[in-house]
This record gives C-alpha cells, sequence and structure tokens, in this order.
C-alpha cells in the first residue's frame, strides 16, 4: 500500500538564521486527499516542493512506499504536480502540452494518443485538443495543467494553490472538478492553499501551518469544532472564532468591570480546576451566540449588520469588546439596538492566555496522547 511518511523533516534556506520548515512529522495514506493550510510564509509550499524533490531536505526523512526518496530526482519519485501557473507552453497546442512528458518518455505515438485522448475525455477537453493556452479560459488553462498530469497515470498528486488565479466562481466549480476527479482516479492527493475555505471543502485531513510548523492535523469538522490553540480556532472559519478577554471570578467569566458575565457550565469549572490557571481567555464561534428574547447576562450594543441572503454577520459591542454573530437574517434587527446574547455553552471554548492552548480535560488529553503515540 503506497504511503507518503515525512519524518521530523526540516528546511533552512543557505544563510538564514531561520528554518523554513521545522520538525514536520505527517503520516500520508494511501487515496487520502491532504491539504497543507497556512498564511503566506508559513512553509506549506517549500514542505510540498521538498515531497516533489524541487527543494532540498536539510534534516530528516522522506519516505515513498517505505523507501527513503531524500537523494532521488524528481522525475523518479512516480509524483506528477500542477503549479499555480499553469506552465503551459504557449506555443503548443493543448494536445502538445498535455503530450509533452509522454514523448520525452519516447513512449510510442499511439500510446502517447491514446492517453491524451483519455485524460481530454475526463476533463472535457477532447474539443479544445486542437487550440493553444491563449485561445482558452483560466479554467480551462487549468484542466489542461491537470490533464498533463493524469497522462503520467502517477499515484500522486502535489498541487500547489492551482486556484489562486481564478475568479471566486470558476474556483468553486473548479474545487468540484478536483474533488470529482480525485476520486474517480483514486491518487493520493497532496494540495497547498492559503484559502481555508479550499481546505475545509477538499480535504480528508487538513494540515495547518504556522511559521514552518505543524498547528494541528484533523478532519475539517475535528480542527473546527475542536481547535487546538488560538491560532487554529482563529485561521479557520469565516468569520474567526470569537476571542474574549476577562477574568474568572467563582463560577464566572467577568466582562468589562462586571456588568456583563458568562456563568460557567460544571464540566467548565472543573476545567479551570484542573489546569490551575485562572488567566484564560474565551472563545466562541459567531453560530453558537444566539441573540435570546428574554434578560440574559450579556447585553450588547449593534454596530454593524452585513446581510448575506438568508444569513448575516451581527457586529456587536460587548464591555469594550467586538462580538460577531452569524444568524438568520432579521430585517427588524438594527444598528444602535441593545441586544441580549446566549452562548451555547457546549461550543465555549477556553484557551490559556501565555501558551494559547485550549485547554481541555486531562482524561482526554491522556487519550488523544495515546493516538498519537
Amino acid at each position: 500500500m503506497l504511503k507518503i511518511q515525512l519524518n521530523k523533516v526540516h528546511k533552512k534556506y543557505p544563510g538564514s538564521s531561520n528554518h523554513s520548515v521545522k520538525n514536520f512529522n505527517l503520516n500520508i495514506e494511501e487515496k487520502e486527499f491532504i491539504v497543507l493550510v497556512g498564511p503566506s510564509g508559513c512553509g506549506k509550499s517549500t514542505t510540498l516542493r521538498m515531497i516533489a524533490g524541487l527543494e532540498d531536505i536539510s534534516d530528516g526523512d522522506l519516505l515513498i512506499d517505505g523507501r527513503r526518496v531524500n537523494e532521488i530526482e524528481p522525475k523518479n519519485r512516480g509524483i506528477s504536480m500542477v503549479f499555480q501557473n499553469y506552465a503551459l507552453y504557449p506555443h503548443m497546442t493543448v494536445f502538445e502540452n498535455m503530450a509533452f512528458g509522454l514523448r520525452r518518455q519516447k513512449m510510442p505515438r499511439n500510446q502517447v494518443k491514446a492517453k491524451v485522448e483519455e485524460a481530454a475525455k475526463i476533463l472535457g477537453l477532447t474539443s479544445l485538443l486542437k487550440r493553444k493556452p491563449k485561445e482558452l479560459s483560466g479554467g480551462q488553462r487549468q484542466r489542461v495543467a491537470l490533464g498533463r498530469a493524469i497522462v503520467r497515470n502517477s499515484s500522486i498528486f502535489l498541487m500547489d494553490e492551482p486556484l489562486s488565479n481564478l475568479d471566486a466562481k470558476l474556483r468553486v466549480h473548479m474545487r468540484a472538478e478536483i474533488i470529482r476527479l480525485h476520486r474517480q482516479l483514486g491518487t493520493t492527493t497532496i494540495y497547498v492553499t492559503h484559502d481555508q475555505t479550499e481546505a475545509m471543502t477538499m480535504a480528508t485531513r487538513i494540515v495547518i501551518m504556522k511559521d514552518g510548523e505543524i498547528q494541528q492535523i484533523g478532519t475539517p469538522s475535528e480542527v473546527y469544532r475542536t481547535p487546538e490553540n488560538m491560532f487554529v480556532a482563529g485561521f479557520i472559519g469565516l468569520p474567526g472564532m470569537n476571542f474574549l478577554q476577562g477574568r474568572v471570578q467563582g463560577d464566572r467569566f467577568v466582562f468589562g468591570l462586571g456588568e456583563a458575565f458568562y456563568q460557567f457550565s460544571q464540566s467548565q469549572k472543573i476545567l479551570i480546576k484542573e489546569n490551575t490557571n485562572e488567566d484564560i481567555i474565551m472563545g466562541i464561534r459567531p453560530e453558537d451566540i444566539s441573540i435570546a428574547s428574554e434578560e440574559t447576562t450579556l447585553k450588547g450594543v449593534v454596530e454593524l449588520i452585513e446581510i448575506n441572503g438568508a444569513e448575516m454577520l451581527v457586529h456587536t459591542r460587548l464591555a469594550n469588546q467586538q462580538i460577531v454573530i452569524k444568524c438568520k437574517t432579521d430585517d427588524a434587527l438594527k444598528i444602535g439596538y441593545k441586544v441580549n446574547l446566549y452562548f451555547n455553552e457546549e461550543a465555549v471554548h477556553i484557551f490559556d492566555k501565555k501558551s494559547e492552548k485550549r485547554l481541555m480535560n486531562k482524561e482526554i488529553q491522556f487519550e488523544a496522547l495515546l493516538t498519537s503515540s
């Protein structure tokens, strides 16, 4: 079974005092769709290029199907790569672009023709094979780049921000195309993006990076619902999680001068006590806050309303802190209104202010440690 393993992989460029990638550990199973996501400069593209063989690995091991490939030439790794800029030859037709790599391998002409035509049929390019890149739309060019990867019959696809040059509507369409293609071909795919929406909608597992280091690995649902730290919680989700400053007073989290407070649940009280840390930040996602009809201990003032069809984002201010709520569109709500806020206590996260890590029950932490070891 084909498997990709990155064991304690580091990348440090000559003359640089910092690592671009640090202690990167990841096991990728056959047919997975792994997405590396994070802000610009986090090391995700560098990691992809090390897997492809386009960048040297400074330290650590890269294994493909159990074989160490650190020094293996890119062409001998059984990998196909799709780039951000398509990298099509402008003077060649679609057919010639897709056939180029096969011809360099001295493949017989009839086999080249059969492979290109098969890939063109999968991608809906059959009628475009005689055109040149300048005659194609952005989406068509991207499909040609995908076709060039498909004809090689590689078991591993690497994609480096392949949709970033497309407009928003076309990106949505091409996301669906790539997911369909992945399922149809059964390839192992590693995909790089800075767009967390792409990551959430495409991945079987997401690897979230910051400053060259992995922050969390998990399914889209896991990283969204159980972020390991504040960076992950704020990066994943549109809009990001609300982070609230306050202080612990007994069984309450008090805002400002005490005019508003959140009552901890029993499990949250135990969580704070277990971690012996009262210097915390509370986090809650916009969709886990509702505007209550009854009186609550949390009262905000509406400052901005963003309507997006059936849903709207309501920006409120509570004790000099902004809280964003995602809810159904309500035309009766106006700027300046005072509203009662209700927090879904099951969706409240508590973070250590110093380490920015999410506090977890000790039994859950122990189970997570066993799972990862």
